[in-house]
Formats: C-alpha cells, sequence, structure tokens
C-alpha cells in the first residue's frame, strides 16, 4: 500500500494520527466555561429541511448538521483537511484508484453503537441508491469494499482528484436510518458529534443538546442551541438589539453600520465559497437560444446590483467560481471581466427580435424570503418591462420547491433562476455538479449540452494533474461564459452579528460550517 495522500497541494491534511487529532479539532476553543446551562439562540434566514447528510441540499440544514454528524475528514478554518472519524491520512492504492481510510478506535454513534465501516460505506452507497442531489460527488466511486471493521476502501473509476471533498460527507448509522428514513431525516437523527437533537421541527427550529456522552475529547460550555427561523433581515438585527437571539447569520448590508454599532453586540465577517449566478434554461424555450441569453445580459449591471446590495459583505464575481478559488488556480478572471455586455436596451430589443420570441412572458425563479436573489431578479424583470416585455414576472417559491422546479428543465416552470452554489477549495465541486449533464435533474437546471464542454469537465475530475486540470477548467469556464449559460452575478461573504454576551464564535469559510458550537461560550 503506498503512503501517498489524496490530498492536493492545495488542502495539506494536517493532525494525523489517532484521537489526538480529533481532539485538537473538536475542543480548540480556549474560552471554554463551566456553566452547564449555557444556551444560545442562533438566528437563520431559513430554516433546515432535512438533518439527514444524505440529503443534505442546503447550507441552513448543513449547519445544524454539522453539530450532530461527523465525517472522515473536515475542513478547518484554514481549508486545511484534518480527520474527524478517520485515524490519519487516507492511502492511495492502484494508480490513484483505490482510496483506503482507517477509522479511529472508540467512536460511536448517540445511540451507543460503534462507528464502523459498513455505516461509512452505507452512507456513500445510500446518495446514489437514493439518487440524491450528492450523486455528483459519488459518482466517481465504482464500488466500496469494507476491509474489516475499521477499514473501508472507495474503489474509484478513475483518479478523481476531488476525492478530499467527497471524504467530509457525514456518516450516519446504517441500522437506524434503514429502520425508518423519514423519522431519521425529520424528528430524531442520530449521529456521532458533540450534539444531539432534543427536537425538531423542520422548516421552523431545531433544538440541541450537549451529548455528555460523546466519545472524543472535548468539553463544551454551551449545554444547548436552538436554531430558529427569520427571513426578515431587519428582524434579525433588531432581535440582536432586544437580545430576543445571540447570534445572527446574513446581515444584511445595508444593515452592517447599524449592527456594527449596536452597544451590545459586533458584527464577524469571513471570506467564503458561497457564489451567486443568473442561470438560463438552455433545455427548452426562448432561453436555449445563445441570442436571448445575451440580451438577458445587456439588461442588467451586475457591478451596480453588487454594489447597491452587497456592499460591505461581498463582491463582483466575474467566473463561475469565487474569486478566491479562482485566484488560487491562476484563471484568468481579468479577461473574464471583459466577457459581460454593458447595459444596453436598444441592443437587447434588437437580439429578441432576431430571436422572434413573440409576445414573450418569461420566468424567473428565485427561493422564497432570499431577498438578495429577489432584487436580481426584480432587476431583471424591470430591465425586461423597460424593453415591451410586460408579463416578465418573478416566481418566488419555497426552498424545497425552488430546487424542483430550476431542475426539471421545463419552460413553463422557468425560463431564468437565480441561485447560489457553496462549493469547497475545487473547480470540480462548483463547475460538475452545475453545468455537466450527468448532473441535469439533480443540481445542474441550465441543461446546456455541448459535448465538449462535457467532455472537458468530465476530464478533468480525473487527471491528477494541477497543470492540466487547470487549463481545462479555463477552457470550459470560457465557453459557459461566452455563451451565456450562466451570468456570475457575486460571492457573499459569511456575515454575522454576535452578542457581546458570546465568545470563542469562529466563523468557518464553508457556510454549512457554521456554527460549531463547542467552541462557544455563553457569558450571560
Amino acid at each position: 500500500m503506498s503512503e501517498n495522500s489524496v490530498l492536493s497541494r492545495r488542502t495539506v491534511l494536517k493532525g494525523v494520527g489517532s484521537l489526538a487529532g480529533v481532539s485538537a479539532l473538536a475542543g480548540c476553543s480556549s474560552v471554554l466555561g463551566t456553566d452547564a446551562n449555557a444556551s444560545i439562540r442562533y438566528a437563520q434566514a431559513l430554516a433546515p429541511k432535512s438533518l439527514d447528510p444524505v440529503r443534505l441540499a442546503d447550507p441552513w440544514s448543513a449547519s445544524v448538521a454539522t453539530n450532530v454528524f461527523e465525517g472522515l475528514y473536515r475542513y478547518d478554518h484554514d481549508m486545511n483537511l484534518v480527520p474527524e472519524l478517520a485515524a490519519g491520512t487516507p492511502m492511495v492504492e492502484g494508480e490513484d484508484k483505490i482510496h483506503v481510510v482507517k477509522l479511529t478506535d472508540g467512536a460511536t454513534f448517540q445511540d451507543g453503537t460503534a462507528v464502523t465501516a459498513e455505516d461509512v460505506a452505507y452512507s456513500y452507497r445510500a446518495v446514489r441508491e437514493e439518487e440524491r442531489p450528492g450523486m455528483w460527488q459519488v459518482r466517481p466511486i465504482d464500488h466500496i469494499e469494507v476491509r474489516d471493521e475499521q477499514t473501508v476502501a472507495f474503489h474509484l473509476k478513475n483518479p478523481y482528484p476531488a476525492m478530499d471533498h467527497a471524504l467530509t460527507r457525514g456518516i450516519v448509522p446504517k441500522a437506524v436510518r434503514e429502520s425508518n428514513p423519514e423519522k431519521f431525516a425529520h424528528e430524531k437523527p442520530v449521529g456521532s458529534g458533540p450534539y444531539e437533537v432534543e427536537t425538531a421541527k423542520p422548516g421552523e427550529h431545531v433544538s440541541l443538546t450537549h451529548w455528555t456522552e460523546y466519545w472524543g475529547e472535548t468539553n463544551p460550555s454551551l449545554e444547548h442551541a436552538r436554531f430558529v427561523q427569520n427571513h426578515s433581515d431587519l428582524a434579525r438585527t433588531t432581535s440582536l438589539k432586544t437580545g430576543q437571539n445571540d447570534i445572527v447569520e446574513r446581515v444584511n448590508p445595508r444593515l452592517w453600520s447599524v449592527t456594527q454599532n449596536l452597544s451590545n453586540a459586533d458584527t464577524v465577517l469571513q471570506e467564503g465559497y458561497l457564489a451567486h449566478y443568473i442561470g438560463f434554461n438552455c433545455n427548452e424555450g426562448p432561453t436555449a437560444d445563445p441570442k436571448v441569453r445575451k440580451a438577458i445580459d445587456s439588461l442588467v449591471d451586475l457591478d451596480t446590483v453588487t454594489e447597491t446590495f452587497v456592499g460591505p459583505v461581498g463582491r463582483r464575481q466575474y467566473g463561475l467560481l469565487p474569486p478566491q478559488l479562482a485566484a488560487e488556480w491562476d484563471l484568468p478572471v481579468e479577461e473574464w471581466q471583459s466577457i459581460p455586455r454593458a447595459k444596453n436596451k436598444e441592443k437587447a430589443k434588437q437580439l429578441l427580435k432576431e430571436a422572434d420570441v413573440g409576445n414573450w412572458a418569461p420566468t424567473i425563479a428565485v427561493p422564497k424570503h432570499d431577498l438578495l436573489r429577489e432584487k436580481i431578479a426584480e432587476e431583471l424583470a424591470h430591465g425586461l418591462a423597460e424593453i415591451g416585455f410586460y408579463r416578465a414576472r418573478t416566481e418566488k417559491y419555497p426552498w424545497k420547491q425552488f430546487r424542483e422546479k430550476i431542475v426539471s428543465g421545463s419552460p413553463s416552470e422557468y425560463n431564468i433562476f437565480v441561485d447560489a452554489w457553496a462549493g469547497g477549495p475545487d473547480p470540480d465541486t462548483y463547475l460538475y455538479p452545475l453545468f455537466h449533464e450527468n448532473a441535469e435533474g439533480r443540481t445542474n437546471g441550465t441543461f446546456y449540452q455541448n459535448e465538449d464542454v462535457m467532455n472537458v469537465l468530465r476530464d478533468a475530475r480525473r487527471t491528477t494533474d494541477d497543470e492540466t486540470r487547470r487549463d481545462l477548467y479555463e477552457s470550459a469556464t470560457r465557453t459557459l461564459l461566452t455563451e451565456r449559460v450562466a451570468l456570475p452575478a457575486f460571492t457573499l461573504d459569511n456575515s454575522f452579528g454576535v452578542s457581546s454576551g458570546i465568545e470563542g464564535f469562529g466563523p468557518h469559510p464553508f457556510p454549512g460550517e457554521n456554527p460549531r458550537l463547542e467552541t462557544i461560550e455563553s457569558t450571560e
């Protein structure tokens, strides 16, 4: 067995070892207190939908689940991959096509049963067998071998350099989840993390309590946490002022200075991996025509939209990757900056006339209560109305319905959609799930057909040479941008309002990794 790590130079594995690596990760706060009754209220823009790692498809659910479930590995705040349920570095065999992970000793689920290699294998197999949104991530896995109770081997169809990110998926107990998947997802999920679910009403709130029998070496000062939905930006900031909530996520840019100046709270900002974009239904309907997509590009000034509505909590994005990831891969962001058309109503009218769209009534789909996405949709609808398309409308759907609508490929459901995606420190985690044909109907709502682009995205996830991958991603991105398959909008930082009675809250770059409760102390 080779001792080559599966990790790239961008994610150097740290903390390798047995339980010591995990305890360094989980109990790293220097402000842990002794108040056994300490609790917080954490206000989310939207409520969790499901806590089952097999089903997870949104950051709000992941924010809760990350405290209940653990993966083989996870990314620390510096985006280094560190062991969680794994005993150390994954080993590679068979020309980078077999990734072997040994579990750490003593890890148990909250029902008292041991975490086994069979549980790990089941957690990955279930995603594919149930055709969950995460299928794009596990597709390169041909089969999973359980070598013994604590050793699992992932056999890949081809080398898969983004496998390190796939190894962060949460692990579930096979016997518990198999017996009642719906109850597991919505009422009583069972994980191996330091917090367990006390009460859950998905779509409204979830309460967690410290699991006193946690197998790892952590001693959280926080006993309880309640996650509540508050989709009003103003209400979230106001709740900090009144003391109703202790931490609120997503501070509205226009409320940033107000929140920052509260006498009993402060703001916290962390550069993140959340990319916002305008996507087009290239499957059927008018937006399947590149002329129509280019016309829409001529109707909205995303530079001004970003400056006006995003301000201090994000920045303009010109590629399909967050700026810091594009820079890390030395991709030509300055070149891409020249691709968007300047706002030009007359040019848009001309293009739509050439496309012969008639009295078109375009549908722009957005998730309900996401005010930033709603603003972009309103700008698009307003621009279309200005050139005579008065029946352009914004459809605001509840989250689950929004996800279903925008991957249907049906022009009667959507022509344009405004979406956001949180990937990882690898271009594959954005470009493949959002644009490859294998992800259509699950995470890809564009249905763009271009055999060359599909082959490039496939080849990029099969080669281990970073320079070759970079060139492939540059090629695919250039075509996707030139063809206006999607219009990059902005990247949004992870922003929070935090009560002065809270210590130890250090936001993570991944939206779904916030908050890590074991590092937080309530001093009030």
